[in-house]
């Protein structure tokens, strides 16, 4: 076969790979507690993992793979032997030495700011895709909210400190699907200048993860038009670009640059504590072992000065339930997280929400319907009233709750004459938790981290340019590798966060049956606790599957049930099957390093 027909080849295929439908297959219902011999569960185990090792054979080392050989190296494919980690880009990696003790004059300082990320000319007809499920499909106009108003989307920012002098911490965190370590490092770069000025040391960008907001991976913007363009490039017609919309992709970078300059003449001192509660009943695991974080995690700043108070919150939860059934729908929305922004401002109070152990949780939106009819925008209007509720009142009883669901406008309609037969209230049966205030020292340290990239969908999508994640080729090994970044941040002695630039499987977390025969002991078998993710931080790496069980088209074996449930969400979306253990390492080394 000649030059020109492979590369037709190549392009054919892989349309086909981009307009080809990636369904997962949702598991079986995990209720049945079924009693199984360790004999047969082994069994079992091991035709679970025949089937998924096959499929990875088939899918991945054959058939793609295949494709991915076609595609040449074009100009964003970086030279593997010139890429060293720790130097790579705008790279921040935080404090040089980790304290013990809060010093006498240490104290806590935050700042806020929030801007939209709605471009100016938003609106404009065939402008704007979303980062949704089919290519093309064109952003126009904003949902609108319970009282009319169009939504909106944001990037909220916190810059925090402990005033021992070792430097500024910034968390950035935006509503769109994701944003790769490429264009992370261009909001750094913008806001470089202003960071060494002003002895920012740490600065950290992550992204809510909605489905129903402006594409800012690249996958779904342009891709016929994309790839003709970096195909072209090859004969010096037009030159490569990714596939991430460019005046998108620059709002964003301009208004976080504006929203750090503006948190930073914002910041005040205060006095930081830090709650968590179980939530459970308000997340879904969507596949085996059905193990998830189910609780929520909050840190609020208080100012001595009486003003505006901060609210930091984290928990792992697809915000997705707008999308549902409305795949071509030219609307945007920040999905839930608008509605806990909406009410937790009512309150008077800022707002910020970084994603937490995110892994393939979806919200279990039972509680917070109480029987509606609803579609799945109205569902998120009232998960994200109630998961405000909670939010806000943590601490409280449940008088001090029912006082403060009328204050802030009986938004679920608790108090309405009419209501479903099984309308329960959210504050019933919910527990009352004790917060902790967090003495006045922060610790941060990041690394950025090689890792082979072998799924060859990824390698696939981002040799087209259809994804901008970073790509280096290591011509003596003919392997593909990226740069990905990974953090370890202590606040006193209340909480340690690894940052994390995927959406990581939760049994690593939280461990159980799903790391069996994993290399590792789950996260807070090795660091405690109080150790929490922040998920999609600083990249936009997909799932992060255990090795032992990652494939393209896993079938793993659920005990609970007696059977071959299957996984496919690492099809479309992964690094490849070695990516946990290479960060669970990682993690590992990072923290050593400063321990």
């Amino acid at each position: 076969m000649n030059k020109a027909l492979k590369k037709i080849t190549a392009i054919l295929l892989c349309f086909c790979m981009v307009f080809a439908a990636a369904t997962p297959v949702f598991a079986a219902d995990a209720t049945q507690n079924v009693t199984q011999s360790e004999e047969h569960i082994t069994k079992m185990e091991k035709k679970a993992s025949f089937y998924s090792g096959l499929l990875q054979f088939l899918l991945n080392d054959v058939l793609i793979n295949i494709i991915s050989k076609l595609i040449p190296n074009l100009s964003f494919v970086g030279d593997y032997s010139q890429v060293t980690p720790g130097e790579h880009g705008y790279f921040y990696e935080g404090n040089d030495a980790f304290i013990e003790t809060d010093g006498q004059d240490y104290t806590w300082r935050l700042g806020y700011a929030s801007k939209s990320v709605i471009p100016d000319d938003f609106g404009t007809m065939f402008k704007y895709a979303r980062g949704s499920y089919a290519p093309w499909g064109y952003a126009t106009e904003m949902y609108t909210d319970d009282e009319g108003k169009a939504e909106d989307m944001k990037v909220r920012t916190i810059i925090l400190d402990d005033k021992s002098g070792r430097g500024l911490t910034v968390f950035a965190s935006v509503d769109c699907i994701g944003l790769s370590n490429t264009d992370v490092s261009k909001i750094r770069a913008a806001i470089d200048e202003f960071a060494k000025e002003k002895g920012i040391i740490s600065v950290n960008v992550s992204a809510i993860h909605t489905h129903m907001a402006i594409d800012s991976q690249g996958v779904w913007n342009a891709p016929l038009t994309t790839v003709a363009n970096n195909f072209a490039s090859l004969a010096g017609v037009t030159t490569t670009k990714f596939g991430v919309n460019e005046d998108y992709l620059n709002t964003i970078i301009e208004r976080t640059k504006e929203t750090v300059e503006e948190a930073y003449a914002d910041m005040t001192d205060g006095e930081l504590t830090y709650a968590s509660i179980d939530l459970e009943d308000y997340f879904n695991c969507r596949n085996v072992p059905y193990k998830l974080d189910g609780n929520m995690y909050r840190l609020m700043f208080n100012p001595y000065d009486g003003s505006e108070s901060t609210v930091v919150a984290s928990f792992g939860c697809h915000p997705e339930v707008t999308s549902y059934g409305a795949e071509f729908d030219s609307r945007l929305s920040a999905d839930f997280v608008y509605y806990m922004e909406k009410l937790i401002n009512q309150a008077g109070s800022n707002f910020i929400y970084i994603q937490g152990n995110v892994g393939t949780n979806s919200g279990n939106y039972t509680n917070s319907n109480d029987g509606y009819d609803l579609d799945g925008h109205g569902k998120a209007i009232r998960y994200g009233y109630e998961m405000a509720y909670i939010l806000l009142s943590m601490t409280d009883s449940k008088a001090e709750r029912i006082a403060l669901n009328n204050e802030l406008g009986d938004k679920l309609g608790i108090n309405s004459n009419e209501k479903p037969e099984d309308y329960t209230p959210w504050y019933d049966g919910l527990e009352t938790v004790e917060e902790e205030k967090v003495k006045a020292v922060l610790n941060i340290r990041s690394k950025q981290l090689p890792i082979e990239v072998e799924s060859t969908t990824s390698q696939v999508l981002i040799k087209l340019g259809l994804a901008s994640n970073s790509l280096f080729y290591d011509k003596a090994a003919r392997k593909y590798y990226t740069m990905t970044e990974i953090g370890y941040m202590e606040l006193g002695d209340a909480v340690k966060v690894l940052m994390c630039p995927g959406e990581t499987y939760s049994e690593i977390l939280v461990g159980g049956y799903g790391l069996k025969n994993f290399a590792y002991p789950s996260l807070r078998e090795l660091f405690g606790e109080n150790v929490i993710l922040f998920d999609l931080m600083n990249d936009a790496a997909g799932y992060i599957s255990p090795d032992h069980t990652y494939s393209v088209m896993a079938y793993k074996y659920n005990p609970e049930t007696d059977t071959l449930d299957q996984d496919s969400w690492c099809l479309t979306v992964s690094i490849g099957k070695n990516t946990a253990s290479t960060l669970v390492q990682g993690y590992i080394d990072l923290v050593e390093s400063v321990r």
